[in-house]
């Protein structure tokens, strides 16, 4: 019984180092690329790739597609409206990688809350 615990907490950790991981070279790849908007979209998008691969979750899937496309629209928003603005743009004021950054950071937040409830950790 015990071995089995550990086993699946020691599966979880990893879970989790995977969804950290994610999250910082989706945060890496922007800081290095973004003035190249063609390079980071590709990036970005191989790294989602990756991270549906390993999670196999249509929660997941939707969650990214979802807040991707609903981040970068409110992303549109309020750049027209000037509050604020991005140095390097190719769509409506905003880069298009914006949409797949946003769509990264919801299914890593997905996921993330996901491993933290299975170690057992609660509010």
């Amino acid at each position: 019984m015990k071995k089995n615990f550990e086993k699946r907490i020691k599966k979880e950790w990893k879970n989790i180092i995977f969804n950290i991981l994610f999250g910082v070279v989706s945060l890496l790849i922007v800081i290095l690329f973004f003035e190249n908007i063609l390079l980071t979209t590709l990036l970005l998008g191989v790294v989602a790739i990756i991270g549906q691969i390993k999670w196999k979750s249509r929660l997941t899937l939707f969650v990214f597609f979802f807040f991707g496309i609903l981040f970068g629209i409110s992303e549109i928003i309020v750049s027209d409206y000037s509050v604020w603005e991005y140095s390097v743009s190719n769509l409506q004021n905003i880069p298009t990688w914006l949409f797949i950054l946003w769509g990264n950071t919801a299914a890593f937040m997905q996921q993330s809350i996901k491993e933290i409830r299975k170690l057992g950790i609660k509010k």
